[in-house]
């Protein structure tokens, strides 16, 4: 039987708040709201009193859809299989097992969802029950003549089904294949439905034990690469570093060469001034001399010779004055020139040591400035390698944490599995005993026992029972826990002899 069916999903809504609009404010519902359906699927909505089928044409601003109080998605799927088990007694001590198959159709499904036919296995199996002498096929023939049982019981439920078909509302619930199945094969169809359930349980391990080693090798692989990237990352590192290095020494060389070259500037217009001073003064030393020679030779010194030449006639007092007033001159313009050159080059001297010392002010503020930036930068790496250290430690502690939930929760499936197993164990040795007809004429009502230890089997998630437990009508052997495959002679039950006939007058 597929599972949700007829009825796939429920959700039921509240009044819708979201608005959306400038001018015309309308109410509408988010589009999570609106379950997705498939292609075989319907959407029937609950407004008010009235059912509403949608095919998946409404919007979510759609008066119905903000008007509905539930939305509910119907399989409209064709002969959907239903099966459907009931017992039927036998003229021995064993029952049959009859088994239908119902093929169904729904074709109102505002009707499934108005009545609310959630449980169609129930349903059906109330319909098969209320066919008339049903219970009574199978009270003449022995376990063995199941094929005649089953002859009967298909022919009865033909003509029945024929006659008044199966009141469900809203589907249309088609008879079809019957199987009656004897003890031995009713057990071992459940053997059989155990061993594939075992079987998927086992694949599931599988894949889940595949899933985990593909997760830690994809969690190695990570790691590499997480080295591999951090070795790149520090190699990076050292050849920033590197560079850096090697940038910090060109701009120490290319500021000494500058140095260098501006002292070399600066010793050289020095050497050149020098030299301008030693020329204009060994050409003032040559006129000097020159005129030293004059002198000599007109006397050694100019004014007397100017003297002599006004007393002995040759010039005027006037032109004697003259030229004394402009030997006065030249001599004050000599020593104002002297003056003005020791000014020039004391302010020349001046203007260098200013300039040599802005240079080292500013080469000491630009050395600052780098080594400030180089520590800013390493502590900027430091923090972001911390953090990324701190990123990866946390990311196993989620990942260690995950692994020891997940363990747990296998472990518990586990449990409960072998709990399953173990009474079921209890309930084919029952069921065995009651086949061979060790509890003929020592319990009154056998079926009342067998389905008690039924009811014990439906508890798939109660306590396991107890291996050494006394089983009602007999004292059976205790079974390790977890073991439910049993041989022929490990499942023989001690039911003769005084004690068991003690034990059941007891029951």
């Amino acid at each position: 039987m597929a599972e949700n069916y007829p009825l796939v999903r429920q959700r039921e809504y509240r009044r819708p708040e979201k608005r959306v609009g400038w001018l015309n404010r309308r109410t509408v519902r988010d589009e999570d709201e609106l379950p997705l359906i498939a292609a075989h699927h319907v959407r029937v909505f609950r407004v008010g009193d009235d059912y509403v089928e949608d095919p998946g044409n409404l919007r979510p601003d759609d008066p119905l859809v903000t008007g509905a109080s539930s939305v509910t998605v119907v399989d409209r799927r064709v002969e959907v299989p239903v099966v459907v088990e009931t017992r039927i007694p036998s003229a021995e001590a064993g029952d049959f097992t009859v088994r239908t198959t119902f093929y169904c159709t729904v074709t109102d499904a505002c009707a499934v969802v108005r009545d609310g036919v959630t449980d169609l296995e129930a349903l059906l199996l109330g319909h098969l029950r209320a066919v008339p002498g049903l219970t009574e096929d199978g009270g003449d023939l022995p376990v063995v003549d199941s094929d005649a049982v089953r002859e009967r019981i298909d022919a009865r439920l033909t003509a029945y089904h024929e006659m008044r078909p199966a009141p469900v509302s809203g589907l249309e619930a088609r008879h079809g294949m019957v199987e009656v199945l004897t003890p031995a094969e009713l057990a071992e169809d459940i053997a059989k439905l155990q061993e594939e359930r075992r079987q998927r349980e086992r694949d599931r391990v599988r894949q889940e034990w595949e899933q985990e080693t593909a997760l830690k090798r994809s969690l190695l692989e990570t790691e590499l690469e997480l080295k591999r990237e951090e070795l790149r990352n520090t190699t990076a590192l050292h050849r920033e570093r590197n560079r850096q290095e090697e940038a910090l020494e060109e701009e120490f060389g290319r500021q000494s060469l500058e140095k260098r070259i501006s002292s070399f500037r600066h010793e050289t217009s020095s050497e050149d001034q020098r030299q301008d001073l030693t020329r204009q003064f060994e050409r003032d030393r040559y006129e000097r001399d020159q005129l030293r020679q004059d002198a000599q030779l007109i006397g050694s010194d100019p004014i007397l010779a100017d003297l002599q030449a006004w007393r002995q006639g040759d010039i005027t007092a006037e032109e004697l004055s003259q030229r004394l007033h402009a030997d006065e001159e030249r001599r004050a313009g000599l020593a104002d020139r002297r003056r003005r050159t020791a000014l020039e080059d004391d302010l020349t001297r001046r203007g260098f040591d200013r300039d040599e010392t802005r240079w080292q002010v500013e080469q000491e503020e630009r050395s600052t400035s780098l080594e400030r930036q180089s520590a800013l930068e390493e502590a900027a790496r430091l923090q972001q390698e911390d953090n990324r250290r701190w990123n990866l430690e946390h990311q196993e502690d989620v990942r260690a944490r995950d692994a020891d939930r997940q363990e747990a929760q296998m472990r518990e499936r586990d449990r409960q599995e072998q709990r399953r197993e173990e009474l079921a164990a209890w309930t084919t040795l029952t069921t065995k005993a009651f086949d061979r007809g060790l509890f003929d004429g020592q319990l009154t009502d056998p079926g009342a026992h067998i389905n008690r230890v039924r009811d014990i089997t439906r508890d798939q998630d109660g306590p396991s029972p107890d291996p050494g437990r006394e089983v009602p009508g007999g004292t059976a052997r205790s079974i390790p826990a977890g073991d439910t495959t049993l041989d022929a002679d490990d499942a023989e039950l001690d039911l003769g002899g005084t004690d068991s006939e003690a034990n059941l007058g007891h029951h």
